[in-house]
């Protein structure tokens, strides 16, 4: 069996009291394999970004039990066992590419052997642009610092919340190829959330898809695709039944 990088077991999420409580997940269970590519689908306001941040110690969990890599999200988040990366790249205006890598590194340190920045910069593809400023990149091109920012402190479990949503379809492609090299290269366990049916086809190794009202899990479904994986593999019959299935798991939601 896989060691579990991450293991939800009836988790609830409740914010406010009384009459005034919203239940934003309910009974939530989930393995994550060490090693695993999971992508997250639902549709709006099932708690596809609030299960990210109760793993990540940033919302309680009301009931059940969380543990990352077998620790609790808090001692996991003091280790910094894990990075965040958002569908904003939050870079810092005044500071270049290479710079913002290094931010994570000087405000909370980088653990016993933090990655290089410069290395980080080359393998998401921004080699030759380390001293260029957030408004001299691209849209996809500070995304692809937020990655390297993301893991420069080496985390074993990387959060991605929509991080390509706001992209155009041809830089969302591109990035989607790179995650999946990145991913192949470094070993690091992904959940990735998506409102897009092909992009958490192409890249989850399995599909958790989250109903909605309040927010559940409805199918834990395996990607029988294998890696690598390239943008042509979307034109293919297994490819098209694998949508078509997911299409009709959110439309039962």
């Amino acid at each position: 069996m896989s060691p579990v990088a991450v293991s939800v077991r009836g988790v609830d999420v409740v914010f406010g009291e009384g009459d005034q409580a919203v239940t934003a997940l309910s009974d939530v269970s989930v393995t994550i394999p060490d090693g695993a590519l999971v992508t997250m689908i639902g549709p709006s306001g099932c708690g596809k970004s609030t299960l990210l941040r109760a793993i990540a110690a940033l919302v309680p969990a009301t009931a059940g039990a969380i543990t990352v890599l077998g620790r609790s999200p808090e001692a996991a988040r003091r280790e910094r066992n894990f990075s965040f990366v958002f569908q904003d790249a939050t870079l810092l205006p005044w500071r270049s590419a290479i710079d913002n890598v290094r931010l994570p590194l000087e405000v909370g340190g980088g653990g016993t052997a933090p990655a290089d920045p410069q290395a980080l910069l080359e393998l998401v593809g921004l080699r030759g642009r380390e001293k260029a400023l957030p408004a001299e990149m691209s849209g996809g091109m500070r995304q692809r610092v937020a990655i390297a920012r993301a893991l420069v402190t080496r985390p074993k479990i990387l959060l991605m919340d929509e991080p390509f949503g706001a992209l155009d379809e041809i830089t969302r492609d591109k990035l989607n190829e790179e995650l999946l090299r990145i991913w192949q290269e470094t070993g690091t366990t992904i959940m990735f959330v998506t409102h897009s049916i092909p992009e958490a086809a192409f890249l989850g190794q399995h599909v958790l898809v989250l109903a909605a009202h309040p927010g559940r899990v409805k199918e834990f479904m395996k990607v029988d695709l294998p890696y690598p994986r390239r943008l042509a593999v979307r034109d293919t019959l297994e490819f098209v039944q694998i949508t078509a299935r997911l299409r009709q798991l959110l439309e039962e939601c």
